[in-house]
């Protein structure tokens, strides 16, 4: 028997489903594929196959597994004892460089997770505003804590009308009651984000969204609608947050409100910022997150926030992603990635659509025009993205998987054109047998 399949199954007698999250779980195997080590842009399983990875921690290295710069500051904060629930100058440091690198960055807070960046973002805001809904929109995702586990994966046929999507939970357990917070609205859809947001803005503490909307594979806002956030809840005293944990650095150092140029109120961020490491942060205008203890009223703290290693390693990462030439890297090993794909699936006759921009991207099977929204992002065929994955896998190229919906993959800095060259040689091969 296969090693990672015979540890799997170990797994299961101690670990909930075999894994420690969820979406571990590679639907496209069946279980999840159990690696051995890393290095730069490759994997390698219990059982000594090697792959390309094109998962890349779900976009939290971005750099490349073991990059030596992250080790270098790992090792040099583990020399100095890596106090935990203590201050340092580091932490000054790392924030100081995000602060100047983040439009929108006046104060920030460092925390662990995405999840715990976006909780305390929307507390906050509603704090400062003395309101408590929250406008998000249909298919964003913001984590897994309850305000915000509504309209994330709803099966397409209940959607429920554009003017008025369903509610629909991302979980079972979730406190009823917690939906008549949240006012849903479909993403890229300009029109009736107005119609909605003008006859709501009084009871809105924020909008919240996903600037380059990653979480559903690659959807760019238009200008329109964008520019047209900005300018309501400016008008209307909403604070606008980008939620930044998947999309920050993949384009540009200061993110997507840096490549879009639009500056929010606030922002979270988290993967990539943490170089590998567990952290995340969340921050903006000076005048809201003095809103937080100790100068304010509003609470935000925690042992793990802003652990010394993890900080160190992000300072190491941010630090080299403001490097010249850093994204003329990754731009020119997306072009040829995404573009050779495209090009792969057409020779062979699948109908997919590859959209991408900077380190992540995503396919669409079944679809031919433009995906705008979750809407249409729902509508590609599920059976066809596992199938592909699975042939993927067999040849050497590592595709996360949560279900064979839409999702995002994505490649690191390490990533070399000749390392796509080969990887696009093995899916080529595996789009031919797929076929």
């Amino acid at each position: 028997m296969s090693r990672v399949v015979d540890q799997f199954e170990q797994a299961c007698h101690f670990l909930a489903g075999g894994v420690s999250s969820s979406t571990r779980v590679n639907k496209a195997l069946g279980h999840a594929l159990l690696f051995d080590r890393a290095k730069g842009c490759r994997l390698w399983d219990l059982d000594g196959k090697e792959y390309i990875d094109l998962c890349c921690s779900h976009g939290g290295t971005l750099l490349g597994h073991g990059d030596a710069r992250i080790r270098q500051a790992i090792d040099q904060a583990f020399d100095r004892g890596a106090p935990c629930s203590y201050e340092s100058e580091q932490h000054t440091a790392f924030a100081r460089i995000l602060c100047e690198t983040v439009p929108c960055l006046e104060r920030l807070r460092f925390t662990c997770s995405g999840s715990e960046a976006t909780m305390h973002c929307l507390r906050l805001a509603r704090a400062f505003t003395g309101r408590q809904k929250i406008l998000k929109f249909e298919g964003n995702f913001h984590g897994y804590h309850d305000q915000v586990m509504f309209a994330i994966g709803t099966p397409a046929d209940q959607l429920g009308p554009e003017s008025a999507p369903t509610v629909f939970p991302g979980s079972t357990g979730i406190a009823a009651g917690l939906a008549e917070n949240l006012v849903l609205v479909p993403y890229n859809r300009p029109d009736l984000f107005e119609q909605v947001f003008r006859q709501r803005a009084s009871e809105l503490a924020a909008v919240i969204c996903e600037p380059i909307y990653y979480n559903a594979g690659c959807i760019v806002p238009t200008p329109e609608f964008i520019a047209l956030l900005r300018r309501l809840t400016r008008e209307h005293n909403v604070l606008l947050i980008f939620d930044e944990v998947l999309c920050a650095f993949r384009m540009a150092p200061g993110g997507a409100q840096e490549f879009l140029k639009v500056t929010p109120d606030l922002c979270t961020l988290g993967k990539a910022v943490g170089g590998g490491q567990p952290i995340s942060a969340f921050g903006g205008r000076r005048d809201v997150m003095d809103r937080l203890m100790p100068t304010g009223d509003c609470q935000h703290s925690g042992t793990y926030n802003g652990h010394p290693v993890a900080v160190a390693a992000g300072l190491a990462a941010v630090t080299a992603y403001k490097q010249p030439g850093f994204y003329d890297h990754i731009f020119a090993v997306a072009e040829r990635l995404t573009g050779g794909l495209s090009t792969i699936f057409e020779k062979h006759g699948v109908r997919a659509r590859v959209q991408g921009l900077g380190a992540r991207f995503g396919v669409y099977f079944g679809v031919s025009g433009p995906v705008r929204n979750y809407r249409d992002a729902v509508q590609h065929h599920r059976a066809q993205m596992l199938r592909f994955v699975k042939s993927a896998i067999a040849h050497g190229v590592y595709f996360h998987d949560y279900g064979g919906a839409a999702c995002h993959h994505g490649f690191c800095a390490a990533m070399t054109l000749s390392d796509v060259d080969e990887a696009l040689q093995r899916l080529d091969d595996a789009v031919r047998k797929m076929a």
